[in-house]
């Protein structure tokens, strides 16, 4: 399950003023903040963001990941709707691993899907709830269910979030557990008004009995229609410390389309 916290990602929310919509028919006379000027929605760090993505939009995550391998992944967010819910499938694109000195590259065995819909918002904070859930395309039966509450708040050049998660296997095995139980917790900080900003978190996780606690340091470095995010994670430090990287691209195309 660690993996898909690593893998699966979303983090994006709007660092100080919420989703930005732009129209084609009336633009602004100087170019507007980053559209992701804070967090990935799912992907580079162990939250995900809790606001939906602009109406309308769609947004792409592509990132790296090197950890005992080395691995792609990918989420597709879009949000239809003129209201504040999106819809958000996250996958691993490439998962390249060499147990026993042959490795093996393949798709990712694992599609997950989110539906992120914002339930109150007032001054700073923000709570968004997300059922979610996990279909196995290989190598493990059944798949997952659950949901996660996730609020937020904003003060200043601060942002923090919380992610509590639980879901339920469908098909139980020992690559699916019955329960997996997750509380994560990120703070930003912005170093400006473009959007670039630090991060720390933590994450602790109960799945079939065990217990694991992991941190993490990173940066965002943003650009017109998103941002690059660059971060370092130490995982089940209560066990076995081991250490993993990870490098993301987050794109909205949707800014790209109404500016036209």
């Amino acid at each position: 399950m660690r993996k898909l916290l690593a893998a699966s990602v979303v983090l994006l929310p709007f660092f100080a003023s919420g989703s930005l919509r732009i129209s084609s028919a009336q633009q602004p006379a100087t170019p507007p903040p980053p559209l992701n000027a804070s967090v990935s929605d799912f992907g580079t760090t162990y939250v995900f963001s809790p606001p939906p993505i602009c109406a309308k939009c769609i947004e792409t995550e592509l990132g790296f990941l090197d950890q005992h391998g080395q691995y792609l992944p990918a989420v597709v967010s879009f949000a239809p709707l003129p209201t504040q819910t999106d819809f958000n499938v996250l996958f691993n694109a490439l998962d390249s691993e060499s147990p026993g000195n042959h490795r093996v590259t393949h798709f990712g065995n694992r599609f997950d899907f989110v539906v992120r819909q914002q339930a109150f918002a007032k001054g700073g904070f923000v709570l968004t709830l997300a059922p979610r859930g996990a279909v196995f395309i290989r190598g493990v039966d059944g798949g997952r269910a659950g949901a996660t509450a996730a609020p937020q708040y904003t003060w200043g050049k601060n942002l923090a979030i919380l992610n509590v998660t639980l879901t339920a296997g469908v098909g139980v095995s020992a690559a699916n557990p019955r329960t997996d139980y997750q509380t994560s917790f990120d703070y930003y900080h912005s170093l400006g008004t473009l959007g670039f900003a630090i991060f720390a978190g933590f994450n602790q996780e109960l799945a079939a009995g065990q217990e694991s606690a992991n941190t993490e340091q990173g940066v965002v470095i943003p650009f017109r229609n998103g941002q690059v995010e660059l971060a370092t994670q130490q995982l089940d430090l209560n066990t076995s410390p081991a250490w993993q990287v990870q490098a993301r691209v987050i794109v909205n195309w949707g800014k790209v389309f109404a500016s036209k």
